[in-house]
């Protein structure tokens, strides 16, 4: 299956998660992903803009983080992360991003359920 890029809804998230800003997704619909996926998103953080820390329950989300710094906050710790760099949440545990560089970051982001 290939999915285009005009295929994707945009969606301007403001406050994401009780984070500063706005946060730009493109995301894949729900007809077009494995059953248990249930995000699948690329997003993009300008400057100043974050995404609040959150806890995840029944599922797990990976980032592969594709362009600019970010700041992770990693179950409490704060981490600086880089394009290339990937992270895992796994089901029970929380973070967060914050973008306090001046380059906007763009991130890919997954969310898989462990349960159907």
């Amino acid at each position: 299956m290939i999915i285009r890029e005009k295929e994707r809804r945009v969606e301007v998230a403001e406050q994401m998660r009780g984070g500063d800003g706005c946060i730009i997704k493109q995301l894949y619909e729900p007809a077009q992903m494995p059953p248990r996926a249930r995000l699948l998103s690329e997003m993009r953080i300008e400057p100043g803009c974050s995404i609040g820390t959150h806890v995840h329950k029944g599922e797990y989300e990976i980032f592969f983080f594709k362009q600019g710094e970010l700041v992770l906050n990693d179950n409490g710790e704060e981490r600086v992360v880089h394009a290339g760099d990937m992270s895992i949440c796994y089901d029970g545990e929380i973070h967060g991003l914050a973008n306090h560089s001046e380059e906007t970051a763009l991130v890919y982001a997954v969310i898989v359920k462990t349960e159907d």
